[in-house]
Formats: C-alpha cells, sequence, structure tokens
C-alpha cells in the first residue's frame, strides 16, 4: 500500500473523492444488503426496494433477502403496507 506521502502532489478533495469511490466499491454491497433488509423491516414490499435501486441487485434477490430474514427475524419486521 502507498504511504500517505506518496499523495502529497495530489489534490486533496480528489484523494478524497477516490478513496470514497473505493470504499464503495469495497463495502458497498454489504451496506446495500443492509439498507435493503432495513427497509424490509419497515414493512417496505420488494418491488418497491427493487424500483428504489434498481438496476443493483434483481426483484427475486431482493425479494429472497427480505423472506428469508423475515423467517429468521420475525420480531423484527413491520407488517407491510396495504396496497390501499
Amino acid at each position: 500500500m502507498l504511504e500517505r506521502e506518496t499523495l502529497a502532489d495530489m489534490d486533496e478533495a480528489r484523494r478524497q473523492r477516490l478513496a470514497d469511490a473505493a470504499d464503495a466499491v469495497l463495502n458497498g454491497p454489504d451496506r446495500l444488503k443492509a439498507e435493503i433488509l432495513d427497509a424490509g423491516r419497515a414493512g417496505e414490499k420488494p418491488a418497491a426496494i427493487h424500483r428504489a435501486i434498481h438496476p443493483a441487485y434483481t426483484y427475486d434477490y431482493i425479494a429472497r433477502l427480505v423472506r428469508e430474514d423475515r423467517a429468521t427475524h420475525p420480531e423484527l419486521h413491520k407488517p407491510a403496507a396495504d396496497a390501499g
């Protein structure tokens, strides 16, 4: 790994943007999965979650995540909102 001193010629704002982008690549999938589960636990339907994050994950994957989480942690899930 490069020492920070080797970045002395790089603009701090650019360095931060690069670091943020790298962090998104490395940690983004876990963060997105956590947000999907949080939305499901709040009662959001998989279809609504899919519309919000499309095309990151398929509807089937999102529905499976929420369904499996509901089966293993039912106490964390609010009832789904009525279609009204």
